[in-house]
């Protein structure tokens, strides 16, 4: 019996605890709980527009041109989104969105101020989104043609 490095046994373990450092860490991005706290601060802009940041996205529109009612009806219906905290009625909205395989959490806050309604939406681990938190913010607010 000979248990060198080539050894198919020693691949197997390799393999097995690979796949359960994989589910390991499924299960902890996906069970991991988000709180109102996991929104990053923003200073809040005063014109209206999108500013795109590093794992990102913040818009800016006027409270006349977005009923509240609607964006949250368009959020809440969201694939993969739970409301944290708030409503239309009870602000600031707090939701979390989670990635379809690994379960990566986003947090998506609204709030009106100055006359707009501000919506920020941000990642809560890594750097860069790839771009999902402006996709998912812009059909939301496409239904409102501004």
């Amino acid at each position: 019996m000979q248990f060198g490095f080539g050894s198919s046994w020693v691949w197997g373990l390799g393999a097995l605890v690979l796949v359960l450092c994989g589910i390991g860490a499924a299960l902890f991005f996906r069970l991991v709980p988000v709180t109102e706290a996991d929104v990053p601060q923003i200073d809040a802009q005063t014109a209206t527009g999108d500013l795109e940041l590093s794992g990102g996205h913040y818009a800016v529109r006027s409270l006349e041109a977005v009923s509240l009612f609607d964006l949250e009806r368009q959020i809440v219906q969201t694939v993969r989104t739970r409301r944290i905290s708030g409503s239309s009625d009870n602000l600031p909205m707090v939701f979390v969105h989670r990635s379809k395989i690994w379960g990566f959490p986003d947090v998506t806050q609204v709030w009106v101020e100055n006359g707009h309604v501000h919506v920020y939406s941000h990642l809560v681990f890594g750097n860069s989104d790839l771009g999902v938190n402006r996709a998912r913010m812009d059909i939301w607010l496409s239904a409102f043609d501004v």
